[in-house]
Formats: structure tokens, C-alpha cells, sequence
């Protein structure tokens, strides 16, 4: 910021020292100017003196009067002193030539009119044809410093057009250059902006212009590209302790109901055994057998969801897939009053996956859909290609799920059934066995509409290796 301040108070200081540049310049052309006026009037006074030269030259050739010719001599006199004085500036317009030869005319001159008066007529012609030619020099010698301060006019009329110009052209051009500059920035920000959203923080880096406000600029992304990979950390060990919090309370709480269970039953039979009937003692022995079968389902869908089996893929149509697996659960559905609607195209690439797994993936969905819309509804099962991925939209319109449900939906033991009604597991199993398919799900929601999940798998190449299911 410093370096800034800087730069502009030498933006400053150049502008004024340009100002008082120009302001010099123009007082200075207009001094010399002036001087040259004052020249001017010094050219005037030796035509003058030169044609009263003449003029008394004409009245002695009409009049032969001795006194003209004097005073002829006398305007000469001053003419050629005049002339003298005018030396320098008679040579910066005319040259040294012209010069020399106007004081050559003048001493020629002045001898023809010395002549006369000694009473010579025979020079007469050769004087007006010589007074004649110094009349003309002198009055060239007017016209051609007339002409250099008429350009002198000229250089200080267009100066100011000329200083505006050079000032307008310098602003545009530090105007396109700031804008230019301006427009990276702007772009920079758009795409540091863009890639913080996406999580990649390298598009921070592509500023690399060394200037304050770059510098400034590319900071304060690096600070909040910083602050928000820290946040997002944070909020990652947030997420996996409220899981294992979700994990831990729903284990203990799926053992611990069949276990009391298990626990009362038997007590009750130890106190009251030789008591109770033998019908009656059956029937608690068969409660603790469906208690303990309970506990060991909960083992079970653990064991399924922790284990690491790995089972060959084959090739398989996502068709079939889906045609196989409501057959399975068709009947469940429509006793329910679920509509099952189906898109399935054909033409459709296959995948390489495993049957089983697939079709577990997909009951525990069609399951999901019917037990949402528990007064009938509609299963929509849409099976389409984006990209290099096969998806398939299972849909239902059913009580849709709010967003602090939606976030922890896929939570090892989180459920919004009931006691009794699940354990919480199902799409923890699905989100396992679509990540070892290399897949991946989704889910969108609407409280009162209807929820879909998309799971969508990669498209199979045309490799010969895998076997058709």
C-alpha cells in the first residue's frame, strides 16, 4: 500500500512538472515573439530609410537640388547603421551571402549617388536601377521575416492543440492500460472465485503480476483459501464424531432392547418356572430365541457393512438389473398401492458389477420408496447415460425428507423409522457397495413432494474380459 501512495504522488509531481513544462514553453514563444515584432520594426526602418533614399534620389533627378542628395545620403547612412545593428538576425533568416551583398548594394549605392553630386548625369540610369534593386532586396528582406513570425504564430497557436493532444493521448492510453489491468483482476477474482467454490484453491496462484494491488489481491484469497480448508476440516472431524456418536448410540441401542429383552424373559422364567405351564415356558423360551435372533440380525447387517468381500464383476445390462429386482418386490408394492412407472431404454451400454450386490442396492431403494408413501403413490425407475456413466433416478412421491435428514441420511444407524422398523443401515450398505462398483449416489428432496436418489455407475468398455451375467 505503500509503494501505491508512492506511485501516485509521482504521478502527481510528473503531471505538474508537464504543466510547468508546457507553461514555460509558451511563455518563452511568447517572449521571442515579441522580440521578433520588435525586429520586424527594425526591417521597417530600413525600407523606410531606403525609399526616403530613393525619394530624394527622384527629387534631385527632377529638381537638381544639392540638398536632396544629402539628405538621400543621410537616410543611407542610417539605413546601412540600421543594417549593421541587424547583422545577426539578417543572417540567422537570410544567411551571411545576403548580408554581405545588401551592404555591397548599399556602398555601390551610395557611390552613384556621391557621383551624381559631383555633377556626373552619366550614372543616373545606373542609380534608379541600383536604388531600384536595393529597394526590392530590402523589402525581400521584410517579407521573408514577416514570414518566419508568421510561423512563429503559427507553432504558438497549434501549441495548446498540440499540448491537449499529447495530454489526451497519454490519458487514453493510461486508460486503456489501467483498464486492461482492471479486467485481469476482474477475471482473476471471477476465477480464483470460481475454483475456491470448487474447492480448488491452485487458481489462486495464476495471479502473477507483482503489483501492490495483485500482491494484495492473490493475499487475501491465499488467507481465505487458508481459513476455509481449515473450516472445512474442522467441520469434516465435526461430522465424523457426530457419526461415531450415531454409530456407538445406535449399536447400543439395536443390542441392548433384544438383550433386556432376553435378560426379563429369563429372569421371569427363573422365578417362576415350576409355576408357570409348560405352554406358557415355551412360549418365553421362543421370545428369547426371536430376541436373540434379533441381536444377531444387528451383528449381521454390522458383519455386511464392515466387510470387505470381494466378489468377481461381470458384465451386466442395468435393465435387467432393474427388471429383476421389482420383480422381486413387486407384489410388496403393489399390495401397498405403489404404481411402479419405468423408463428404460434400450441401446443402453452394460456395466460391470455384481448381481447380488446390484439388486440389494436396489431393494433396499424400491423398499425406501414404499415405506414413504405409506397411502399409495408412484415408484418412477429411469434409467439414463451421462457422459461416460449409466444412471438410474429412483423416484417417489412420497413425505420427501428435510436438509438436517438429508445430511445425515447416509449416517451408519441413522433412521427416522420406528423402534423395531429399521435399523438404520440400509443406504450406509448401499453407499459401501456403490463405492467398491466405482459409483456413486444422490439424493434430492423435497418435504411433501417426493424424494430421488440417483445412483450412477460407470460404463463398461468393450473389453472382452468381462463375462455376461
Amino acid at each position: 500500500m505503500q509503494s501505491l501512495k508512492i506511485k501516485v504522488l509521482l504521478v502527481g509531481v510528473a503531471f505538474i512538472l508537464f504543466m510547468l513544462l508546457t507553461m514555460g514553453m509558451y511563455w518563452w514563444n511568447i517572449v521571442a515573439f515579441r522580440e521578433r515584432l520588435t525586429v520586424m520594426d527594425e526591417f521597417h526602418d530600413v525600407v523606410s530609410d531606403i525609399l526616403e533614399t530613393r525619394r530624394y534620389e527622384k527629387n534631385f533627378m527632377f529638381y537638381p537640388e544639392p540638398g536632396s542628395l544629402g539628405e538621400a545620403l543621410v537616410y543611407l547612412d542610417r539605413a546601412e547603421h540600421t543594417v549593421t545593428l541587424l547583422k545577426p538576425k539578417i543572417e540567422e533568416i537570410t544567411g551571411r551571402g545576403i548580408y554581405d551583398g545588401l551592404l555591397d548594394d548599399i556602398a555601390e549605392y551610395r557611390g552613384l549617388l556621391h557621383a551624381l553630386a559631383n555633377g556626373d548625369a552619366s550614372v543616373a540610369d545606373d542609380t534608379r536601377q541600383h536604388g531600384a534593386r536595393l529597394v526590392e532586396g530590402a523589402q525581400s528582406l521584410l517579407t521573408t521575416k514577416k514570414q518566419t513570425i508568421h510561423d512563429a504564430l503559427d507553432r504558438i497557436l497549434f501549441m495548446p492543440l498540440a499540448v491537449m493532444s499529447l495530454i489526451l493521448i497519454s490519458i487514453t492510453a493510461v486508460y486503456l492500460w489501467q483498464a486492461r489491468k482492471i479486467l485481469d483482476r476482474l477475471n482473476y477474482v471471477q476465477r480464483a472465485a470460481d475454483g475456491v467454490a470448487k474447492g480448488d484453491y491452485e487458481a489462486v496462484q495464476h495471479l502473477t503480476s507483482q503489483d501492490p494491488i495483485s500482491m494484495m489481491m492473490r493475499s487475501a484469497f491465499q488467507s481465505m483459501a487458508a481459513q476455509l480448508d481449515e473450516r472445512q476440516e474442522q467441520l469434516v472431524e465435526a461430522r465424523k464424531l457426530v457419526s461415531i456418536g450415531t454409530l456407538t448410540s445406535g449399536i447400543a441401542h439395536e443390542l441392548n432392547n433384544p438383550l433386556n429383552n432376553v435378560s426379563l424373559t429369563a429372569d421371569t422364567l427363573l422365578e417362576e418356572l415350576e409355576d408357570l405351564p409348560e405352554e406358557e415356558v415355551r412360549e418365553l423360551l421362543g421370545d428369547i430365541i426371536n430376541e436373540t435372533g434379533r441381536a444377531s440380525e444387528v451383528v449381521r447387517n454390522l458383519l455386511d457393512f464392515s466387510r470387505e468381500e470381494e466378489r468377481p464383476l461381470a458384465r451386466l445390462s442395468m435393465n435387467n438389473v432393474i427388471r429383476q429386482t421389482l420383480k422381486l418386490v413387486g407384489n410388496q408394492l403393489s399390495l401397498n398401492g405403489i404404481k411402479v412407472q419405468t423408463d428404460l431404454p434400450e441401446g443402453l451400454p452394460d456395466i460391470h458389477g455384481d448381481m447380488h450386490y446390484l439388486q440389494q442396492v436396489f431393494i433396499n431403494l424400491f423398499l425406501n420408496a414404499d415405506q414413504a408413501m405409506e397411502k399409495g403413490g408412484t415408484l418412477g425407475v429411469r434409467v439414463r447415460r451421462d457422459g461416460e456413466r449409466l444412471c438410474v433416478d429412483v423416484s417417489d412421491t412420497g413425505c420427501g425428507m428435510d436438509k438436517d435428514t438429508l445430511s445425515r441420511i447416509f449416517d451408519p444407524f441413522f433412521t427416522t423409522k420406528p423402534v423395531g422398523k429399521g435399523t438404520g443401515l440400509g443406504l450406509s450398505i448401499i453407499y459401501g457397495i456403490l463405492k467398491k462398483h466405482g459409483g456413486a449416489i444422490d439424493v434430492h428432496s423435497e418435504e411433501g413432494t417426493g424424494t430421488t436418489f440417483t445412483v450412477c455407475l460407470p460404463v463398461l468398455a468393450d473389453e472382452p474380459d468381462f463375462k455376461e451375467a
